[in-house]
């Protein structure tokens, strides 16, 4: 009987924890470059960045920019095709296809990784 419940609780223990580590998918992703200041850094450097994912932390959202959507976070502009369901505060994974640098500040050509 000790057998049978062990294994019953085992079970919906493994289960659980399958189920956990599937919602968090986004905590098990790579990230190539986990925070803008990480990117700038690079950039000092002369890195390319093309291909590569950052994680941007929304300061500004503009949803009716020239380039499309606009998240802005210090003194990076990543410009977003499609909406990217974004509002201050918030935090996605962006790959970058692109990056310019104009003035102080960096334009980034990217999409929702």
């Amino acid at each position: 009987m000790k057998t049978a419940t062990l294994r019953v609780v085992s079970l919906v223990l493994i289960l659980s924890f399958a189920f956990a580590l599937t919602g968090c998918g986004d905590l098990l992703a790579t990230v190539d470059y986990p925070s803008v200041d990480s990117l700038s850094q690079a950039l000092e450097v002369n890195a390319d960045p093309t291909g590569k994912t950052v994680k941007v932390t929304a300061e500004k959202v503009i949803s009716d920019g020239a380039s499309g959507f606009i998240v802005q976070q210090g003194k990076f502009n990543f410009c977003v095709a499609s909406d990217p369901s974004m509002v201050p505060g918030n935090t996605a994974v962006f790959k970058i296809s692109s990056i310019s640098r104009q003035g102080d500040g960096y334009y980034v050509n990217c999409s929702k990784a």
